[in-house]
């Protein structure tokens, strides 16, 4: 079988790196691949370890981040339906089986797929209606009828990006198939044990919260957390881990001396792979207001960490709360205090909820069931291509 894949960026961000995960597993299954890419970045040396053939064409993104005026949105529409020629030809060339979008975030490959008349898959790992910035260039309804119409089948990432798109799209017209996440998966308790947070004293109660520092990601919400704890006589730290929008990082920092937490919080930047930060902390934060999959949360549980997550979108499909987790209400930083206070105080139920997270975690996300179910999908795709032919 011959698989291509549209990606939007060839950065290493959550879709990138789910994209990785599927590659390296349908590989394993004697499945061949070629990725599609916008530029070079980051992830063409992942393509090439993974022996991964891929191919460089300009396509721009169908919606943006603030509305653009009427010319720039249909200049933007012309030049992906003229990057979509160029890769249909591709496509018939390679004599690919399926086309698979990697994203909402552009309708190239659909088109693409549609002039090679090649089955197409639409992979949905965000959802638009969490950000009211995003305008689409043809309109949010008309490009909900085309993911529809131009997708043989869309896979969701969790039942709550299905629900958002359920609002256009029938229901049973999504798939929800879980990623695969492998990253810490295979150290085992005494390795972890053995990682210490940087530079801090073994009695100092370690916190972190990864991701991009964007509003939305809640950075600012751990902080006056942090803050609230500090007040109430706990020795604490915050790890911030990752880079983002710079006046939002700026905005973080400033906020971080307005509570007088210079020594308390530590901004690491951008980090490859945080699965050993996350290994030295006592317990993790997902503050985010809503998350499509909070890939960074399964890497916590398979490291055995306990977890507080807001209570929004996919966190609530992988957290049971007091059980492999603990939930609080988005925005309520006291009540994420509390709950960090809780931990602190208690060590055997952190160690309990971090064991209960790692026993549910560990058989949900591994590469073989991601790759399988995304196979099994595309066989029978191409098998009802053949029968009504």
């Amino acid at each position: 079988m011959r698989i291509c894949f549209i990606s939007h960026t060839a950065a290493r961000n959550g879709a990138e790196l789910a994209l990785l995960e599927l590659l390296k597993g349908l590989s394993t299954l004697n499945v061949q691949c070629l990725v599609f890419v916008p530029e070079k970045g980051p992830l063409v040396p992942e393509l090439d370890k993974l022996d991964i053939d891929w191919r460089v064409v300009s396509y721009p993104w169908w919606w943006k981040l603030r509305g653009k005026s009427l010319p720039r949105r249909a200049l933007r529409t012309l030049g992906g339906l003229a990057a979509a020629t160029r890769i249909a030809i591709m496509l018939r060339r390679w004599r690919c089986d399926v086309v698979v979008t990697n994203t909402v975030a552009i309708s190239t490959g659909a088109f693409a797929a549609w002039l090679a008349r090649k089955p197409h898959v639409w992979h949905l790992h965000e959802s638009p209606y969490r950000d009211s910035r995003i305008t689409f260039d043809l309109g949010i309804r008309l490009s909900m009828r085309l993911i529809d119409r131009l997708s043989t089948r869309i896979v969701a990432v969790s039942h709550a990006v299905a629900d958002d798109y359920s609002r256009y799209i029938r229901r049973d017209r999504l798939r929800v198939v879980y990623q695969s996440i492998t990253s810490g998966a295979g150290l085992s308790q005494d390795e972890i044990g053995g990682i210490h947070y940087p530079t801090l004293d073994t009695n100092v109660f370690k916190c972190a919260i990864v991701g991009s520092l964007q509003p939305w990601k809640g950075q600012d919400e751990a902080i006056k957390a942090l803050s609230e704890i500090v007040r109430r006589g706990i020795d604490a730290h915050l790890l911030i881990v990752g880079d983002g929008d710079s006046l939002f990082t700026t905005a973080l920092r400033n906020q971080v001396k307005d509570y007088g937490l210079e020594h308390r919080v530590t901004f690491t930047g951008y980090v490859n792979d945080p699965t050993r930060l996350i290994q030295g902390t006592d317990v993790v934060l997902m503050c985010s207001r809503w998350e499509a999959f909070a890939r960074v949360m399964i890497e916590a549980m398979l490291a055995r960490k306990a977890v507080i997550a807001s209570a929004s979108g996919g966190t609530m499909e992988q957290i049971h709360d007091g059980e492999t987790g603990l939930l609080y209400e988005r925005g309520n930083h006291v009540e994420l205090a509390e709950k960090i206070q809780y931990l602190y105080q208690n060590p055997q139920a952190r160690l309990k909820l971090g064991q209960a997270a790692n026993d549910w975690a560990v058989g949900r996300f591994t590469q073989e069931r991601y790759a399988s179910e995304m196979l099994d999908l595309f066989k029978g795709i191409l098998t009802k291509e053949r029968t009504s032919a």
